[in-house]
């Protein structure tokens, strides 16, 4: 008894086995297309419909697993070719940071070289200030007379220099 019903269950997967086999043929689709990840995939979804005791292959679900996979692959594609173009770009913004980090770098160099220390700064500031103080001690102390008119004293050196 056991075994006449696993000869008949034996019998009627043979049935669906040339069933889905004809059913691929209608869709001029063979076995032998497949790549051996897509047959270990294939007999996984068989092994899902055994458990599931699901024995009508319906073609629009291999189709519409096919077109998933199809977009994926096509969604996958564009994302490398957009990070590579990112990737591009990201190079090119380095390499013209690190050509304006090396002008800097000069810039700073050439600045550093004629940069004047702070303390020669602030002795020539005071030398300044010293000689400008001299300069007007002086000027207090030079008697100017009140009748002095300096643009006549300009006219005669211009008419001396005329001569």
């Amino acid at each position: 008894m056991q075994s006449l019903k696993i000869q008949e269950e034996i019998k009627a997967l043979k049935g669906l086995g040339q069933h889905l086999e004809e059913q691929l043929k209608l869709a001029s689709v063979e076995l032998g297309d497949f790549s051996d990840g897509d047959l270990a995939l294939l007999d996984k979804c068989v092994h899902y419909y055994a458990l599931s005791h699901i024995h009508e292959f319906n073609l629009n679900f291999m189709r519409d697993f096919y077109c998933a996979k199809k977009r994926d692959c096509i969604e996958n594609r564009q994302t490398k070719v957009q990070q590579r173009i990112e990737l591009q770009r990201i190079k090119s913004a380095i390499e013209e940071a690190t050509r304006d980090v090396a002008v800097l770098e000069r810039f700073m160099s050439a600045a550093e070289e004629r940069l004047i220390p702070d303390i020669v700064v602030l002795q020539r500031n005071s030398q300044h200030l010293a000689t400008k103080q001299a300069l007007l001690d002086r000027q207090k102390t030079l008697k100017i007379p009140k009748d002095f008119n300096i643009e006549s004293v300009i006219e005669k050196v211009n008419s001396l220099e005329r001569r």
